[in-house]
């Protein structure tokens, strides 16, 4: 379904504010296609969805290219050899908070940053080889970032469920109930 004022299949999915994106009803359908099966050929999700596989080869591109979509591939840590997941929550110095973000996010082992506002300031995933990798991360090299305060870490002991599929916010800024 086009956005108001917009013909169908044009690709104009961005706010008149200017803040964010928010997707029509083409641009959920093509990424919830691409969500559970990255690989699946543009021609099969436009027959599912009804329209032209150039109008979702348009949209796709534009989803890439704005940000909104990535497509990869996630593999599991585990079977890769890595036998320890963990999460670090960390209190900085304030004002010393982006030099640490920028610095934790260049390591290999970081997987995920993120700024936050509350009692902590920064929360990490990492993955370790193994339980000393772990250790060696968290007494020598994060206290080496200095201006860490204090960190508090919790090891994943097993994985329940992985997913990076997110419910489609609907045209209009409704989230799914």
């Amino acid at each position: 379904m086009a956005a108001k004022g917009q013909a169908p299949g044009d690709g104009g999915s961005a706010r008149a504010d200017g803040v964010g994106a928010l997707l029509d009803e083409l641009d959920s359908g093509i990424v919830r296609a691409l969500q559970e099966d990255g690989r699946r050929p543009y021609r099969q999700i436009a027959r599912a969805l009804g329209v032209s596989e150039g109008t979702v080869r348009g949209r796709a591109r534009r989803l890439m290219a704005s940000g909104a979509l990535r497509v990869i591939a996630v593999a599991d840590p585990f079977q890769l050899g890595y036998r320890v997941l963990a999460f670090v929550l960390l209190r900085v110095t304030p004002g010393e908070q982006a030099r640490v973000i920028e610095t934790l996010g260049s390591w290999d082992e970081v997987t995920y940053v993120s700024a936050c506002a509350g009692r902590i300031d920064v929360y990490i995933q990492v993955v370790c080889r193994d339980a000393d990798h772990l250790w060696d991360l968290l007494s020598a090299r994060i206290p080496g970032i200095g201006g860490v305060l204090e960190t508090e870490t919790f090891m994943e002991l097993k994985m329940h469920k992985m997913s990076y599929v997110y419910p489609a916010v609907r045209a209009g800024g409704d989230l799914p109930v």
